[in-house]
């Protein structure tokens, strides 16, 4: 890697940063939350939409990890809004944080399949976060599986640690191209409470769904709203490891 790109290669690099992940293998849980959990974590100027929690475990060709989101509102914008996403390796990490502002977090993504039997499982530090087991019971119409919208937000912190600047709403956007489709009946769907992650926090009330998508998908993303630094400060660690409990081992 050069230090210094011309101008041709720096179009170039910016145009990756246009996500297109292609053959997803992907298998969603769609869970139903509490509402009242989804008002206290939900940043403002974010509202609640439907308390629906989806987990998604999936490969692609450019990546292997797992996406938790919370359904939310921003006018008339309905997204998921990311609880947490577990990457295989550091590019992908930096690569979505930096760029579309995901929580992500390293940490590993497991998913096995034999025959219409699946099991998936997230584990960082060694500790199963997320457990899922199904078995394929039917087709699905690929059809019927729309495109997806996500809302994060996009801050720094500030050097002298008094606090953020610069945080905005964003919301990134993905055309979907689903090849294939099928229902899946939940057997297990466990989260783990953990030291430095939120997934034993959300409240299960029952699973509304379970699939399998063989599908690519294409993103852009654009700023929806500036937001309050200090009113955003009290949320803004959720995407962090528990540094107070780490700190002393650096």
């Amino acid at each position: 890697m050069k230090n210094v790109l011309s101008m041709e290669e720096v179009k170039t690099m910016l145009s990756m940063f246009k996500p297109q992940f292609t053959n997803c293998d992907a298998y969603i849980t769609v869970i139903e939350t509490d509402p009242e959990w989804v008002k206290k974590i939900l940043p403002p100027p974010l509202q609640p939409a439907d308390p629906i929690v989806t987990i998604t475990l999936q490969k692609c060709d450019q990546f292997q990890g797992t996406v938790v989101d919370v359904a939310a509102r921003y006018g008339d914008k309905v997204g998921g809004f990311g609880l947490g996403y577990v990457m295989q390796n550091d590019l992908t990490v930096i690569y979505g944080r930096e760029g579309l502002a995901e929580p992500k977090k390293l940490g590993d993504t497991i998913l096995s399949r034999k025959g219409n039997d699946f099991v998936g499982s997230v584990v960082r530090y060694g500790q199963e976060l997320i457990r899922v087991e199904a078995t394929s019971v039917a087709q699905g119409d690929p059809a019927t599986f729309g495109n997806v919208e996500c809302l994060h937000f996009k801050y720094s912190i500030k050097p002298d640690a008094s606090g953020l600047e610069d945080v905005r709403l964003l919301n990134a956007s993905f055309n979907i191209k689903c090849r294939s489709l099928e229902i899946m009946d939940p057997k297990v769907v466990k989260l783990n409470d953990s030291v430095h992650d939120i997934y034993g926090n959300i409240p299960v009330k029952k699973v509304v769904a379970c699939l399998h998508a063989d599908f690519d998908m294409f993103g852009s993303a654009q700023y929806l709203a500036d937001v309050d630094p200090e009113a955003f400060l009290p949320y803004a660690f959720w995407k962090h490891d528990d540094y107070t409990k780490v700190m002393k081992t650096w």
